[in-house]
């Protein structure tokens, strides 16, 4: 499971790398800020969709390497080849009573690639980092829940504020909740299923300018109706479940400061004058909230702040401003219909069709689409393409030893051949210690005391081995076995009949 975790993680890990450096180049050429927020938007949807198209076992699948290998584009010796297995030994013991090769091979000659130790390493360090993640998302949630529970209702003059800003706007319901705390020092809006505005004690004090508190109403407003606090909690999940990725660590930055852009401006703008709420950004960003609302304080320039002297614009803080007062363009409220539909629709239709390529075989071998050859880098097979299975002369006090062939069993596999056989000789056979009939139907065959006369036909079998199930098949009825029958199989085996002879023909396993 941890294997087929690891390669489904790589995939799809892969694929969001591709889909995010597209959209991370389209937002660095976007201006518009509404638009760059559907981008982002974009990005972190389909960040939080890939693994599950990835793990959802589409019908298309495509094996990018498997394509440039075969047609030449890249030569073999550059993909990783398994090394030789080392047998002690012959390779086919038969009944002249030859050694079989003895042991276990090494994991990564026998379960190759999903032996290495180096990708199980590191699928266990990103589910640590992913819980650490989690762990510390739940702790913000309880936080915010916390400083929540510490608040307190607003004054009647602050909430009829509010009020009358609702009326204004004329929004529908249902309306965000307006919450005091002593703790903070910034106006917030949290809530993942009903939006709470919560804004500093200082605010409410009596100096406070009723225009100024409307600015950080407003502002928080805006946010409230782009969805932007339950849209922050989905972008922290995909920044968790995919930390290491940084283009989701940009653009989940340049999606706050976008935000944060347009809801400067749906403040501003009922004022019609952006240098006054400019100056107000300016007093809140040292954390002198009743100082920068306070009316005496609005009228006058504000003191710089020695952090700022010196600086270029790369603080958020001065980028806002720099939006607010010297933008060279008209910024969009929201962005035109045609982007916002096309646009993340192609963006999506791009993320089903990256789902679709595979870099590792996957550890169910029954889904592979085409026939293993020898120069595949991502399927292995072996194949046999006659065997005569002749009784083996009693060796140790057992009646018929199994003849040992050269392979390692896989973890997972899948084999087929043409058995040519009578019932009772079918009854006994086994491959891999697995038997080719029902064990009900097996013995029914075993205890009839009658001579055999049938003459032998052709039988088509085959063992499939997934993660926790083992099912045969032979001339198309299937039954379940045992998983536990493969516990102890370390090596492709074929145990014969006691006293008659068999064939199989177009032996193949691939893994």
């Amino acid at each position: 499971m941890l294997d087929h975790f690891s390669r489904t993680l790589i995939d799809a890990g892969i694929a969001n790398a591709i889909l995010l450096s597209v959209i991370v180049v389209v937002v660095v050429f976007t201006r518009q800020p509404a638009r760059r927020v559907v981008l982002a938007q974009t990005g972190v949807y389909a960040a939080l969709l890939m693994y599950p198209l990835v793990a959802s076992n589409p019908s298309l699948r495509v094996y990018p390497v498997d394509w440039l290998l075969r047609t030449g584009v890249v030569p073999p010796p550059l993909t990783p080849e398994p090394n030789r297995f080392d047998f002690v030994g012959p390779v086919v013991p038969g009944p002249a009573g030859r050694t079989p090769p003895r042991g276990r091979p090494a994991a990564s000659q026998a379960e190759w690639p999903s032996g290495e130790r180096l990708v199980r390493v590191a699928t266990l360090l990103y589910l640590a980092g992913a819980s650490v993640g989690l762990a510390w998302f739940g702790l913000g949630l309880w936080g915010f829940q916390r400083l929540l529970g510490r608040s307190s209702e607003a004054r009647p003059e602050t909430r009829r504020v509010f009020d009358e800003l609702i009326a204004d706007l004329e929004r529908s319901p249902p309306q965000p909740e307006l919450r005091v705390s002593t703790w903070l020092r910034s106006p917030v809006l949290g809530g993942v299923t009903r939006p709470t505005i919560v804004i500093p004690a200082e605010i409410e004090e009596v100096d406070v300018d009723r225009d100024a508190l409307r600015l950080v109403l407003l502002h928080e407003l805006a946010h409230a109706d782009r969805g932007d606090a339950w849209f922050n909690a989905l972008a922290a999940l995909a920044q968790i479940f995919w930390f290491f990725l940084p283009h989701l660590w940009w653009l989940r930055a340049q999606l706050r400061i976008d935000q944060e852009f347009l809801a400067d401006r749906k403040a501003a703008g009922p004022l019609g004058e952006t240098t006054h709420y400019a100056r107000w950004l300016v007093g809140l960003s040292s954390g002198r909230a009743s100082r920068a609302l306070a009316s005496r304080k609005l009228d006058a320039a504000p003191t710089p702040s020695r952090s700022w002297i010196g600086r270029s614009f790369d603080t958020p803080m001065l980028q806002r401003i720099a939006m607010l007062l010297y933008c060279p363009f008209v910024v969009e409220d929201r962005p035109p219909r045609w982007f916002a539909t096309g646009v993340p629709t192609a963006f999506m239709l791009a993320a089903v069709a990256l789902s679709t390529f595979r870099i590792l075989a996957p550890v169910d071998s029954t889904v592979l689409l085409h026939e293993a050859q020898a120069a595949d880098p991502v399927v292995r097979s072996f194949q046999v393409p006659e065997f005569v299975v002749v009784p083996a002369r009693p060796n140790d006090g057992r009646p018929n030893p199994a003849y040992v062939l050269p392979l390692p069993l896989p973890t997972a596999f899948n084999l087929q051949a043409e058995i040519l056989a009578t019932p009772r000789a079918l009854a006994q056979i086994r491959i891999a210690g697995c038997p080719l009939l029902p064990e009900s139907e097996a013995q029914a065959l075993l205890a009839d005391a009658a001579p055999d006369d049938v003459p032998p036909t052709n039988h088509a079998y085959t063992l499939r081995h997934e993660y926790r199930s083992l099912k045969a098949s032979i001339d198309g009825r299937e039954f379940d076995l045992d998983p536990r029958i493969l516990a102890d199989a370390h090596w492709l085996t074929i145990t014969p009949a006691l006293d008659e002879t068999a064939t199989i023909r177009d032996l193949l396993i691939n893994w």
